[in-house]
């Protein structure tokens, strides 16, 4: 089964809201891109091994969101994909 994040892929733009001030977060890559100078270059899976988390088993890609209002971060975890999934994605939407 061949598995994707919606957001790495542009298929979806990371939605959250800032728990301190409730202010719309920034997509700011995936948690594992920011461990070390190689790191995006990595496949991911063989990073999802490494990181400590359970992403690979929960087939979630972890992203980091920042507020640019507050400074806040955290890591927002986005469910993976498969090609079938896609679908259901209304890519004319452009309000998303």
């Amino acid at each position: 089964m061949n598995l994707m994040c919606p957001v790495c892929n542009s298929f979806m733009p990371l939605y959250a809201g800032c728990p301190r001030c409730s202010q719309p977060m920034q997509d700011a890559g995936r948690l594992a891109d920011y461990f070390g100078d190689y790191s995006p270059y990595r496949p991911i899976d063989d990073s999802k091994r490494t990181n400590g988390l359970p992403d690979l088993a929960h087939h979630v890609c972890v992203h980091i969101a920042w507020c640019p209002n507050c400074r806040e971060e955290q890591r927002i975890a986005v469910k993976e994909v498969t090609d079938e999934q896609l679908s259901a994605f209304d890519m004319t939407d452009e309000s998303t």
